[in-house]
């Protein structure tokens, strides 16, 4: 098996990247596997730049090889995009739950619905080399009307509505996010088994 650290504190994060690289031979450990917290400053002003410091820093402390991502969010109908900022309103980093209602309130300003894509730099360092990948994901579509169901996610997923099975993100079953075969799992895969294997 060949260990990827994956830098990210977000449980649900490395859950899902251990689902996605399920029958290869990588293994995804994560920093609390190794009992390492580092506090990585992002504040680059791309999505690679951003992944770079998170894969640099873990890599450095470990010197394993390492995978780092960071997502931008572009909303279709919005003159302002939250780009890198999902969770940054005029410099004040909100709450999911203040996240949450921001969006509702700017999607309820543009008619209550906009299509909307993530936009996702990943970085593999590996012996010291540096690779990177750079993803539109699939879009989706966001909602002004929230989902009753709680998110295991980010949150977001409460007022994301996947466009080919026609389901809030948050309540996809495990099948579904199994089979939907998405832009990102697929593409995520494909660049980490080019680095690893």
């Amino acid at each position: 098996m060949k260990r990827l650290l994956y830098a990210t504190g977000n449980k649900y994060k490395i859950e899902s990247m251990r689902e996605r690289v399920k029958g290869t031979d990588i293994e995804i450990i994560s920093p609390n596997d190794l009992n390492i917290k580092l506090n990585v400053v992002e504040d680059g002003k791309t999505v690679v730049e951003n992944a770079r410091k998170k894969a640099k820093a873990y890599y450095d402390a470990t010197k394993i090889p390492t995978i780092a991502g960071d997502t931008a969010l572009f909303i279709e109908k919005f003159e302002e995009q939250p780009g890198l900022y999902v969770h940054r309103v005029n410099g004040k980093e909100l709450t999911i739950e203040e996240t949450l209602e921001y969006y509702v309130q700017e999607l309820k300003k543009v008619g209550g619905t906009s299509e909307a894509y993530y936009y996702t730099g990943l970085v593999i360092i590996k012996d010291d080399i540096e690779y990177n990948r750079e993803i539109k994901e699939d879009k989706f579509i966001f909602t002004s009307k929230m989902s009753d169901k709680p998110s295991k996610y980010d949150g977001l997923s409460r007022i994301q509505i996947d466009p080919r099975l026609n389901k809030y993100v948050c309540e996809l079953t495990e099948e579904d996010i199994k089979n939907r075969n998405n832009t990102f799992d697929v593409e995520c895969v494909n660049f980490i088994k080019s680095v690893l294997i």
